[in-house]
């Protein structure tokens, strides 16, 4: 398993940072004249002819690399079906061990160095950076992978580090766990626990702040910050499944769709799904507990007792079954169908269906 973090290089001074510039500038330029030779010519390679015989202010070292970044955009843009206008590059500079070496620091005034390669050969460039204490842990226990990415933002320059480490073997043992996400409660788990019930006020705020301000920039880490506690909150120690629903798509189809009221609708731009999606995810690798989706049609609709459906079963907070009059949280119950849905598509990782459901907290 990978996980790639971000280090602020902040610490560089004007002419380092020049460097950089300067670096990018004719990096960038050399990915986009491969990318329209590949363009031109409706090829997925490129000779070392094209590479070498390129009029660009570049090492041969740094066209390679321009080139092989330039392929992966090009066939990553073939792939999509959606493709759009032919790829412009404007991104991070991925580069190899050749341009970039990572350090210890020997003093206390900065943790790590970072040598990078720059246009003038045999002279490069040394900048200071310091870890912070998410980071000191993959320092610590995973190992990192040669190489790294120059990425220029707004405030500044960045380097992104990967670490990998073996991922451990999935659990046999554990109880099984369905999830519900939603607006007003984070998530609601199977086994009938709460999560994240601070997020629609969080959500609230983000709305009141003027979209790109300093403050509204502030809400969405807080926002960030505070989903990633509550995705750690799980029992991963002593669940060995968690089934979550595939709602990627959700904004999209709401908006088109007008499934909800204008105000709701709005509140889902601020709703980061992807987020808290991709975290348990990350969690449940690094805890070896077994991660599916499943399709999310009617989970919150359907009556997990009986399986009747109705639209209007649902009210608000509370589902009540317009056929059994069975009555509990909303969010609940459709955790409870997540979790068979589950456990209906996955009965080889489930194990024996009668085991499963005593591992299972039905609580009513």
């Amino acid at each position: 398993m990978r996980r790639t973090l971000k280090f602020n290089l902040s610490l560089s001074n004007k002419a380092k940072v020049n460097s950089m510039e300067n670096l990018s500038i004719c990096y960038i330029q050399a990915v986009n004249y491969y990318l329209g030779l590949l363009s031109s010519q409706k090829k997925y390679i490129l000779s070392q002819e094209e590479i070498k015989g390129s009029n660009l202010s570049l090492s041969y070292r740094y066209k390679q690399c321009a080139g092989r970044q330039a392929i992966k955009i090009w066939k990553s843009w073939n792939r999509n079906k959606k493709k759009g206008n032919i790829p412009v590059f404007n991104g991070s500079l991925i580069l190899d061990q050749r341009f970039i070496e990572v350090e210890k620091s020997k003093t206390s005034t900065f943790d790590y160095w970072i040598k990078v390669a720059t246009l003038a050969k045999g002279k490069p460039i040394l900048i200071p950076f310091k870890s912070y204490d998410y980071a000191n842990n993959y320092f610590k226990d995973w190992k990192l992978v040669n190489g790294g990415r120059l990425q220029k933002q707004e405030d500044g320059w960045y380097l992104l580090l990967t670490f990998e480490k073996e991922a451990p073997a999935e659990k046999k043992k554990g109880k099984i766990l369905g999830i519900d996400v939603g607006i007003k409660k984070l998530m609601v788990a199977s086994d009938k626990k709460f999560y994240g019930q601070e997020i629609e006020n969080i959500m609230d705020k983000i709305q009141r702040k003027r979209h790109g301000s300093k403050a509204f920039k502030r809400a969405l880490l807080e926002r960030n910050y505070y989903i990633n506690e509550v995705a750690k909150q799980l029992d991963f120690d002593n669940t060995k499944m968690i089934v979550m629903e595939n709602i990627k798509d959700i904004k999209k189809n709401t908006k088109k769709k007008k499934r909800l009221r204008k105000e709701f609708r709005s509140k889902f731009q601020r709703w980061t799904y992807p987020r808290l999606f991709s975290r348990i995810n990350q969690l449940c690798e690094l805890n070896g507990v077994h991660f599916i989706t499943v399709d999310p049609a009617y989970t919150s609709q359907t009556c997990n007792k009986c399986g009747s459906v109705h639209k209007s079963a649902r009210n608000g907070e509370m589902f009540k079954c317009k056929n059994c009059d069975y009555t509990t949280d909303a969010d609940y119950n459709a955790s409870l169908n997540i979790l068979n849905l589950g456990l209906t598509q996955q009965p080889m990782v489930a194990g024996n269906m009668q085991t499963n459901l005593k591992n299972v907290c039905l609580l009513n």
